[in-house]
């Protein structure tokens, strides 16, 4: 198992790569939770990535320079639409990026907000909104409650700066509703008097 020492080394590594080369992404998944909900483990940092004005080669070049192992050919293809990963070399740590093609996702990619990333970086991570809405996917399509305990956390934390309505939209469409529903009641913190 990896220490908070060698995962802070090998994303910080990976934004620095990203930001380098003028990448347009957002990290979503498991650290995003942590930057606006509660504190919970991750082993791995979750990147969607646009295609956008990227440079495959480059990103592979700059990646491999710091360590990585990382396969041109896989995000060649994932450019078109799907997933590849990096890992670093050292400490073997993964980051999965996704490519996306829905639109639900791409808006969320350019709806993206700078937040500290650690004490000497900022990163772009998907709004609490957003994450909500793709945890409420995650879990139409694999029923792990783990992205059910995610959203709680954000919640409970986040609960005023969350775009309710858009949520509602977005669980009615998944056939959600009741669950999103029954999240937000349960876990908005009491006003403090």
């Amino acid at each position: 198992m990896s220490t908070a020492y060698e995962q802070g080394q090998a994303f910080g590594s990976i934004i620095d790569v990203l930001e380098a080369i003028g990448a347009t992404y957002a990290i979503w998944g498991g650290l995003a939770v942590v930057a606006y909900g509660e504190p919970r483990f991750t082993q791995d940092m979750d990147i969607v990535l646009s295609p956008k004005q990227f440079s495959a080669s480059l990103f592979v070049r700059r990646l491999q320079e710091t360590h990585y192992h990382v396969d041109e050919i896989a995000v060649n293809q994932a450019l078109g639409g799907g997933f590849f990963n990096v890992i670093h070399l050292g400490y073997h740590i993964k980051t999965d990026f996704y490519v996306p093609t829905e639109p639900e996702l791409l808006a969320m990619l350019t709806d993206r907000v700078m937040l500290p990333f650690d004490e000497m970086r900022r990163a772009a991570y998907m709004t609490p909104t957003s994450i909500i809405v793709a945890k409420l996917r995650a879990y139409e399509s694999s029923e792990s409650t783990r992205h059910l305990d995610d959203i709680a956390s954000i919640i409970r934390l986040q609960s005023k700066k969350l775009e309710q309505a858009r949520i509602d939209v977005a669980a009615a469409q998944l056939g959600l509703l009741g669950v999103w529903r029954s999240l937000w009641e349960g876990n908005q913190r009491p006003l403090q008097l």
